[in-house]
């Protein structure tokens, strides 16, 4: 139904973004992290200025090059999600025409019903009337009882004859 379809859509869209946003969540706790151990690095331990400066440095530098490679492959992936759903429009009709298909779909077969039922009316209404004339017709008949009393009667003369 179109409903399924749009909440399939929707659920495409959802949890891409939920991985997006997961993956950022990743690098924040990362991030803390960091900042917390730096912290802590600071007040546990004191070095001499040059140790500390060495110290952030390389941190900084371990933490630049992890925060670059992680924001590389966000994009890539970014990018190839933004592929995928440019091929996925391209194959794919939009809401408004799947729509207007739907209801030109069921407004077709709606027709069709609607003509059948009017030809099984008339037909129920012609059998209706052929049965009345039928039950007339046999009204005037005799019964099997009296057409054999009818017959012995002719024949039983003839034979008497």
């Amino acid at each position: 139904t179109v409903t399924e379809r749009l909440s399939y859509v929707e659920q495409l869209l959802g949890d891409s973004a939920d991985k997006h946003a997961k993956e950022l969540a990743a690098l924040k706790a990362s991030h803390d992290k960091h900042v917390a151990d730096v912290a802590a690095g600071m007040k546990a331990v004191h070095a001499s200025l040059p140790e500390r400066i060495d110290y952030i440095e390389k941190l900084l530098g371990d933490s630049a090059d992890k925060h670059h490679k992680d924001v590389l492959e966000l994009k890539a992936a970014h990018n190839k999600h933004a592929r995928d759903m440019q091929d996925r429009q391209a194959t794919h009709a939009s809401f408004e025409e799947r729509m207007n298909y739907v209801e030109k779909l069921l407004g077709d077969s709606a027709d069709n019903h609607a003509k059948e039922l009017r030809a099984l009316k008339q037909a129920h209404d012609k059998h209706a009337s052929d049965v009345a004339t039928l039950r007339d017709a046999h009204s005037k008949h005799a019964s099997v009882p009296e057409r054999l009393d009818y017959l012995e009667q002719v024949l039983g003369d003839s034979a008497d004859k």
